[in-house]
């Protein structure tokens, strides 16, 4: 039996054993860097989410905050419904009302949890020289505006 053989014929063998070495490898970084993406996308998710219920958490402290720095001032009844926090029942039969309502200024399902927080705390800014991120009701505007850092959560880190 002739096997071929020869000089072009093991270079030809060398060449393919080489193609398919780096094929390999090129399969290997791919799938390494498939594996890096799907890792660096879960920690934006994770992130996103950690962000996400630290800002619902910012506006319920400012909701509890903005209600009973009104009730200091005897105001009954909150600017829009969602400046407070509400009982679940009493949510339920208002959002019913407003229903049936025409439409307010803005409606609160409008707004992402980052709008409202940024409106209360403007709000409470502005009416009760308060911020929530310092956790002080200061005296008056030059006082917050010298000693508070700024309107936002990141003006504080």
């Amino acid at each position: 039996t002739s096997r071929k053989s020869g000089i072009g014929h093991e270079a030809l063998l060398k060449r393919k054993a080489e193609e398919k070495l780096e094929s390999y490898r090129r399969k290997i970084r791919m799938k390494n860097q498939a594996e890096e993406t799907a890792a660096e996308q879960f920690r934006m998710r994770l992130k996103t989410k950690q962000d996400e219920m630290k800002l619902e958490g910012d506006l319920r402290r400012s909701q509890r905050a903005c209600q009973q720095l009104d009730a200091q001032k005897n105001i009954q009844v909150p600017r829009e419904a969602w400046y407070w926090l509400r009982l679940e029942e009493e949510a339920e039969e208002e959002e019913e009302e407003e229903k049936e309502q025409d439409e307010d200024e803005y409606k609160s399902e409008d707004l992402s949890v980052l709008e409202k927080l940024q409106i209360l705390t403007s709000y409470l800014r502005q009416e009760h020289l308060y911020c929530i991120w310092c956790g002080t009701a200061y005296e008056d505007k030059e006082d917050l505006s010298s000693n508070c850092p700024g309107p936002t959560s990141a003006d504080h880190d």
